[in-house]
C-alpha cells in the first residue's frame, strides 16, 4: 500500500540539515499555537529573535556557503537562496509590525514551512544526485565537526 507522506531518506552526510529543519518546523508550530492561544505578539517576536540568533542565521549561512552557492546560477539552488532573502525580509516585517498584527506571523511560518518542505522534497534531493560522494562526505565531516544541535532552552513558553 502506498502512503502519500513516506519519510524522505537523507544522505548520511546532509542529516545534520534535515535535523536543523526538524527545528525550524517546530519554531513554526510554537509561532501557530502562540497565534491560536493570542498571546501577545512582543512574546512570540523575542522569541523569533532568539530563535533567528541562536540557530536560523547560521543555518543558511551553512546552507548557502556549503551547498547553495556551488551553483550560483543553477535553480533549484538559486530559489532556495532568493527564499532565505525573503525569509529575511519577513523577519524584518515581524520586527516591524504593530502589537497583535498575527497576520505577518502567519506570513512567515506559511513561508518558512513551505521553504523548509521545498528543501526537502526538491533541493536535497536535487543536491544528493549532482554532488559526488566525496564532495557530500566533506560537508558531513565538516558539519559534525562544527555544528552544534539546536537547544531551545528558550525561558518563555508561550505556546504552552
Amino acid at each position: 500500500m502506498f502512503m502519500k507522506n513516506q519519510p524522505i531518506k537523507r544522505s548520511e552526510d546532509m542529516k545534520l540539515f534535515s535535523r536543523d529543519h526538524h527545528f525550524g518546523l517546530l519554531f513554526s508550530w510554537k509561532i501557530k499555537q502562540g497565534i491560536a492561544n493570542n498571546v501577545a505578539t512582543i512574546r512570540m517576536k523575542n522569541y523569533l529573535n532568539f530563535f533567528w540568533d541562536q540557530h536560523l542565521k547560521d543555518h543558511f549561512l551553512d546552507e548557502e556557503v556549503l551547498l547553495f552557492n556551488r551553483f550560483d546560477v543553477e535553480e533549484p539552488c538559486v530559489q532556495a537562496k532568493n527564499d532565505h532573502r525573503q525569509i529575511v525580509n519577513l523577519i524584518d516585517q515581524v520586527n516591524l509590525a504593530s502589537q497583535g498584527d498575527y497576520a505577518v506571523y502567519e506570513k512567515l511560518i506559511t513561508f518558512l514551512n513551505d521553504h523548509i518542505r521545498f528543501e526537502e522534497r526538491v533541493v536535497f534531493p536535487h543536491l544528493e544526485k549532482t554532488l559526488s560522494e566525496s564532495t557530500l562526505s566533506s560537508i558531513g565531516h565538516f558539519l559534525e565537526s562544527r555544528h552544534d544541535e539546536f537547544k531551545d532552552d528558550y525561558h518563555d513558553e508561550f505556546w504552552k
